[in-house]
């Protein structure tokens, strides 16, 4: 599927110690959590996938808000999901938009529903796009 307006992204997620993880992308660096369960380094992986909703969210509103010419003076996504075990899996993942606005009811349904609509990381989810991995081994230099 050829598409002449595709954009590539690329970030690298490099292990520190044995508790945390660096993701780069561009000049930007976010420090997570590589420990199994609550560790403290950092988002982990679950939580990182929640927060990629939200800020997908979050972006959208911010840009079609001001296209819509619709006063938002505070957004706020809360996001729940729930884990399973065996097989590790979210199998549940919610979020509560809270817009304070004057503007109306309508509106306010309009841009959020557009705010999904035209989110990269909401796409993702929806479509269930599966990861694709490759492995390649170095051997360490003595």
């Amino acid at each position: 599927m050829a598409d002449e307006t595709a954009q590539k992204y690329s970030v690298v997620v490099k292990r520190d110690g044995e508790t945390k993880a660096v993701a780069q992308a561009r000049e930007h660096v976010l420090v997570l959590n590589a420990a199994k369960g609550q560790g403290t380094a950092g988002f982990n992986a679950a939580e990182t996938l929640m927060a990629s909703l939200g800020v997908c969210l979050m972006t959208n509103l911010n840009a079609l808000s001001k296209k819509m010419h619709l006063r938002v003076d505070d957004a706020t996504v809360e996001i729940d999901a729930l884990r399973f075990q065996d097989p590790p899996g979210i199998v549940e993942l919610s979020y509560t938009l809270t817009l304070v606005s004057p503007e109306p009811q309508d509106k306010l349904e309009q841009l959020h529903d557009l705010s999904v609509k035209w989110g990269t990381v909401t796409n993702t989810l929806i479509s269930g796009v599966q990861p694709v991995g490759f492995l390649r081994v170095k051997i360490p230099q003595n």
